[in-house]
């Protein structure tokens, strides 16, 4: 018998276990490349290739796929309208509706899908192709939110409506008093305070004199703009407030040239200080104007409560002093 050394057996070993795996290898097939992910690589063997199946497609809404052929394809937009007036808040009630369309619609079905909750009668008219405006035939009711729907189609064409539904609030009716009076509000506030009561008084549907300083103006360069757009007059106040009566002619002067006046011949003295003399009176009219005080002060700078000063109004009536910075100040338009 032959002895085989230590390494001629560990050759014949190694030569049978190549032709063991050889053969599983043929019974097996071809084994793919695999990558450094473990995804396989491609391979110049011929031979089947396994294929996965193709990703399906999500389902698609049919109705979204149209919109988005049509806004890609169509020359005509889809048209956005929104509403051009009233506002949204405190409307008057004769307040006309008016919506604006971003591209000229379909005039005629666009005026069949008019609609406004609570029903009001009233005439549609169109200024032009892309405006709608609706004209009440009888005032709106006070403080009522309506609700104003449309749907538009672009102007001769065909796709999916634009439109919306808007809402809006009217005032509330202006306070029923057994004497007249008229509203004023001195110097000035903070900006939230001063929004405050122009909310406040558009809320009642009132109308109100304001008598800010010349400094209020160029804190707050929006005010006089924003007063004057709201239906409020604007009357002077001097520019720094000071007490008039001493200061010389001339100071008076340039304190009242300096104040705030828009159309207005009104002045109205810091604290109502007037002097003996009449230089104060004097010097105003020598530029225009004249004295305006009041009838009934609120003190309202200095806390008295909302009801209070709601009684002081309705006692007696006439010119009521205010001021942009008084605690109870809204609270008390709120009452009226």
């Amino acid at each position: 018998m032959r002895t085989v050394g230590r390494a001629g057996l560990a050759l014949r070993l190694t030569a049978l276990a190549m032709a063991v795996l050889g053969g599983a290898a043929a019974m097996l097939g071809p084994v793919p490349a695999v990558g450094l992910a473990g995804r396989p690589v491609a391979s110049s063997r011929s031979g089947p290739v396994e294929r996965r199946p193709a990703r399906q497609a999500p389902d698609v809404n049919p109705v979204a796929a149209r919109r988005v052929a049509f806004r890609a394809h169509s020359a005509r937009p889809l048209p956005d309208v929104r509403l051009a007036a009233p506002s949204p808040e405190h409307a008057p009630p004769d307040a006309a509706v008016i919506l604006a369309f971003s591209v000229p619609v379909d005039t005629v079905a666009t005026q069949e899908s008019f609609r406004i909750q609570p029903a009001v009668p009233g005439v549609i008219q169109w200024p032009d192709p892309t405006t709608l405006a609706f004209q009440p035939l009888s005032p709106l009711a006070f403080g009522t939110t309506y609700a104003v729907s449309v749907s538009a189609m672009p102007a001769g064409g065909s796709g999916p409506d634009g439109g919306g539904t808007f809402r809006f609030t009217t005032a509330h009716p202006a306070p029923a008093l057994p004497v007249p009076y008229t509203l004023t509000f001195d110097d000035c506030g903070t900006a939230q305070a001063i929004h405050g009561i122009l909310d406040a008084l558009a809320d009642r549907g009132l109308h109100a004199i304001f008598f800010p300083t010349g400094m209020c103006r160029d804190q707050f360069p929006w005010l006089v703009p924003t007063l004057l757009a709201a239906g409020h007059r604007v009357c002077n106040h001097t520019y720094s407030h000071p007490v008039l009566p001493r200061l010389s002619n001339a100071a008076i002067a340039t304190e009242i040239r300096r104040g705030v006046s828009v159309n207005c011949n009104l002045f109205r003295p810091p604290y109502g200080a007037l002097d003996a003399s009449g230089r104060v009176v004097s010097v105003a009219a020598s530029l225009g104007y004249r004295i305006q005080l009041w009838d009934v002060d609120t003190r309202d700078w200095a806390g008295t409560p909302a009801d209070v000063m709601v009684a002081m109004i309705r006692a007696r009536g006439g010119v009521v002093l205010f001021h942009m910075h008084g605690l109870h100040t809204i609270e008390a338009i709120g009452q009226l």
